[in-house]
């Protein structure tokens, strides 16, 4: 899920796609990889956490509130900048 999240936000960023779905489906994408994250070893977790970081980042060039709705779930997920 993670390395989806990647692939999905370079690319986005890459040609400068504006598709408002592909930018959902992302979004819960990220929010399902979360999920997942949260359900591993504490010491397991640090490093996904910081590829969705990166992707989180990347996502602020999107629009569509994108980065903001990733920062949001960040910080439901008990994760802060």
């Amino acid at each position: 899920m993670v390395f989806y999240c990647e692939r999905a936000a370079g690319f986005s960023n890459d040609i400068v796609l504006q598709d408002e779905g592909y930018f959902d489906a992302l979004v819960r994408m990220f929010e399902q990889a979360l999920k997942t994250i949260s359900a591993l070893p504490n010491t397991a977790r640090s490093a996904y956490l910081e590829r969705l970081d990166d992707v989180r980042r990347i996502s602020h060039n999107f629009g569509y509130g994108v980065g903001d709705d990733m920062d949001a779930l960040l910080t439901e997920h008990g994760v802060d900048d």
